[in-house]
């Protein structure tokens, strides 16, 4: 402790919407405590989401290299240049071993964490301080908040958080938009590539959702993709009959975080993008299956959110997740775009 101000470390090392998800509790944190050094330890992966936040005085990127040997000597270097910081205050929001032997390393007198069912792998054994959850299903947004009021005075309401864009990298994502789309329309980001199997939409409805968004005449359509996804860009603009555009490479996540800033809606399914896009306050259409909506749709951003009834069964054997998903079908993704950009009427 620095005159009389605690160091905090914050553990989240990824996924990227995971990582989007602790910022709200960072901006608790910080209210609550002005004066105090916060740091975050996280993947070089995930690390742009929170790199340059103005409540953070400095994050740890582990850059976890090749190979199992490498990848230990990484980590153990991690280890002790965590506990050479002298922190007095960790909060592992990630809840698994790894971290837990972050925290552990740390030696700070106070590690915060998760009780049991929500700490995994043995987390728990890592912490002196666990925070029990009421329910197995609140949203992640949530969880985070509840870990957080253990170590602050509760607050109402949850702060609103954003991931911090330079300026160069927002202007030059502005003469992009500005130079591609027109100004009187409405700009969809529509993100098709999804990595589990059990996510996925039809790369076809995809296209007629993008058929009808610009049949419509009020909207143009922005393909995004990210690193070694842009084959499913090209499959989706493909197969649809009239032109969206696909976006430019983003050569990180400020530049994708700016993109889809810029946009007046993100359709897509349970992704990093999509939590991007929300903490970017972009409205969100969220094509859900395989996981919980309760539980990962955007907390707080303007969101439809569509699930079948099943999207949370296991796919029984020899159904793929498209035929899973097929209840949600274009023009569904199509009104729920309508009505989320649609200006609210006010009573009379």
């Amino acid at each position: 402790m620095v005159g009389g101000s605690p160091r905090i470390l914050i553990i989240r090392l990824s996924a990227i919407g995971d990582v989007v998800r602790v910022l709200p509790a960072l901006q608790i944190l910080r209210d609550a405590l002005p004066d105090a050094h916060i740091d975050w330890v996280v993947e070089k992966k995930s690390a742009d989401v929170c790199r340059d936040h103005p409540s953070l005085d400095g994050i740890i990127v582990f850059d976890r290299p090749e190979g199992a040997w490498n990848a230990a000597k990484s980590f153990l270097a991690l280890c002790n240049a965590i506990r050479n910081r002298r922190y007095d205050i960790v909060i592992d929001f990630h809840g698994i071993l790894k971290s837990g032997l972050l925290a552990w390393a740390s030696r700070a007198p106070k590690r915060y964490g998760f009780a049991r069912p929500r700490s995994q792998e043995g987390n728990f054994l890592f912490t002196n301080r666990r925070s029990s959850l009421p329910s197995h299903t609140l949203n992640r947004v949530e969880e985070n908040m509840i870990l957080c009021e253990a170590v602050v005075p509760a607050r109402a309401g949850c702060p609103s958080a954003t991931i911090e864009v330079p300026p160069e990298v927002q202007e030059a994502v502005d003469d992009y938009v500005d130079r591609t789309f027109e100004a009187g329309k409405r700009l969809v980001a529509v993100h098709a590539p999804i990595d589990r199997r059990e996510k996925r939409w039809p790369l076809d409805y995809f296209a007629e959702v993008c058929d009808l968004l610009i049949a419509d005449g009020r909207f143009e359509v922005m393909l995004t993709w990210g690193p070694g996804q842009q084959h499913i860009a090209q499959t989706v603009f493909a197969r649809c009959r009239r032109g969206p555009v696909i976006a430019p490479e983003t050569p990180d996540l400020k530049h994708y975080a700016g993109l889809v800033g810029r946009a007046n809606l993100y359709v897509g399914g349970d992704t990093g993008p999509m939590h991007i896009a929300a903490a970017m306050g972009t409205p969100v259409v969220a094509i859900f299956t395989g996981t919980n909506a309760v539980q990962h749709a955007p907390y707080q951003s303007p969101c439809e959110v569509l699930t079948p009834e099943r999207a949370h069964e296991l796919l029984p054997q020899g159904e793929t997740a498209e035929e899973a998903l097929s209840p949600i079908t274009p023009p569904m993704v199509y009104d729920a775009c309508v009505r989320l950009l649609s200006p609210k009427k006010t009573a009379g």
